[in-house]
C-alpha cells in the first residue's frame, strides 16, 4: 500500500512508519516538527527512517500541500500532545488538534482517499469511577483541553463519516511508552531526574495510575486496525477502539521501578494536579476481538528496553 503518515517524526509517527516500510509498504510522511520537545530527537527519528520508500514533506497538516496521489491510506498521528502546557502555548489544541485534524480531513475528501486511521486518547474518558474504560459505556468527560481537542476529532469523525464516503477508525491509546519516546512524558522525565539527580515533582502523592503501554504493542493494534479497515466484504464506516495495556501502574510505582534499575535514589516535591485523570484502565475486549490487538509486553520488560535505549540515546 501506499500510506499517509501525519506526526511521522513523533513517538507512535516514528514506531509505525519504521513498521510499515518493513512491511514493505510506501509511507508519506507529513511532520512540522515543532518545538514542544526536543526538536533534535524528532529529526533522529527522522533521519532513522530515510530510504527509498519513505517521502518525507516538513509541513503543517492545517496547510497540507503535497504532490501524491493513489494514497490508499491516511494515518493522522499529529497532534498538540500532552495534558499540561504552557499557557501561550494552549491555542495549540486546537490550532492542531482541532482545526488541523479538520483539514486533515478534508485533504483526505480532495485527495480521494477512502480509508482513514486516527489517534485519540484515553483523555476523553471520565474518572469518575473505577471501573474499566469501556468505548460505548464508559462516559466521556474530559478533565483536560486535551481530552476535550481529541473528543472533538471523534465527533467531527462521526459527522464526517455521515456526510461522506469515508471510513474512519479512532484508536484511544493509553499512555504509550517505550524507545524514542516523548521527552514529557513521566517515565522520561523521571529517568532524566534520576540520572542528573534532581527533585522530582509526584503529582498528587503517586496516587494516579497508568494503564502504561509498550510502543510495539501499540504498532500491532494499529496494524490490526489497518486489516479491519482494508476488508472488502464488510466495511467499518466509523467505529472507536481503546489500545491499552489492561493493567494499571502507579505512578509511585512507576518511579519506584525505574530508581530500583538504575540504582539510585531521588528526592521528590509534591505536587497536585486537577486537570488529569485520577486512572486510566482499558478494557481492551473490543480491540482483542475485531482487531486481533494481544498487548504482550510487560512493563518491566518496557521500561528495561526504555532504559538501554536512553542509555545509548544520550551517549550518542
Amino acid at each position: 500500500m501506499k500510506i499517509l503518515v501525519t506526526g511521522s517524526s513523533g513517538f507512535i509517527g516514528y514506531h509505525l512508519t519504521k513498521k510499515m516500510l518493513e512491511n514493505g509498504h510506501e509511507v508519506v510522511g507529513i511532520d512540522n516538527h515543532n518545538d514542544y520537545y526536543d526538536v533534535l530527537l524528532k529529526e533522529h527519528r527522522r533521519i532513522n527512517l530515510m530510504s527509498d520508500t519513505f517521502k518525507f514533506y516538513h509541513q503543517d497538516i492545517n496547510d497540507i500541500s503535497i504532490d501524491e496521489n493513489d494514497i490508499d491510506l491516511a494515518i493522522n498521528l499529529a497532534a498538540q500532545a500532552g495534558v499540561r502546557v504552557k499557557k501561550e502555548k494552549e491555542y495549540l489544541y486546537e490550532h492542531s488538534n482541532i482545526n488541523g485534524f479538520k483539514s486533515f480531513c478534508k485533504f483526505c475528501q480532495k485527495k480521494g482517499i477512502k480509508k482513514i486511521i486516527y489517534a485519540s486518547s484515553s483523555s476523553v474518558y471520565s474518572d469518575s469511577h473505577t471501573k474499566k474504560f469501556i468505548e460505548n459505556e464508559t462516559q466521556l468527560i474530559p478533565k483536560s483541553k486535551y481530552g476535550a481537542s481529541k473528543l472533538a476529532n471523534e465527533l467531527y469523525a462521526k459527522l464526517f463519516t455521515s456526510k461522506t464516503n469515508i471510513s474512519m477508525i479512532g484508536l484511544r491509546f493509553f499512555s504509550v511508552y517505550g524507545p524514542m519516546g516523548r521527552p514529557d512524558m513521566a517515565y522520561y522525565l523521571f529517568t532524566e531526574a534520576i540520572k542528573n539527580n534532581d527533585f522530582i515533582f509526584l503529582n498528587n502523592e503517586g496516587q494516579m495510575s497508568r494503564d502504561m503501554t509498550y510502543i510495539d504493542d501499540i504498532v500491532q493494534g494499529i496494524e490490526g486496525a489497518i486489516k479491519l479497515i482494508n476488508q472488502e466484504k464488510k466495511q467499518f464506516k466509523n467505529e472507536i477502539f481503546n489500545l491499552g495495556n489492561n493493567q494499571p501502574i502507579s505512578t509511585k510505582k512507576l518511579l519506584e521501578t525505574i530508581e530500583s534499575k538504575l540504582e539510585k535514589t531521588t528526592k521528590i516535591r509534591g505536587n497536585r494536579t486537577n486537570n488529569e485523570a485520577i486512572i486510566t484502565h482499558a478494557d481492551i475486549t473490543k480491540a482483542k476481538n475485531l482487531l486481533g490487538y494481544d498487548p504482550k509486553t510487560s512493563f518491566e520488560d518496557g521500561i528495561e528496553k526504555f532504559l538501554q535505549w536512553h542509555k545509548d540515546y544520550k551517549n550518542v
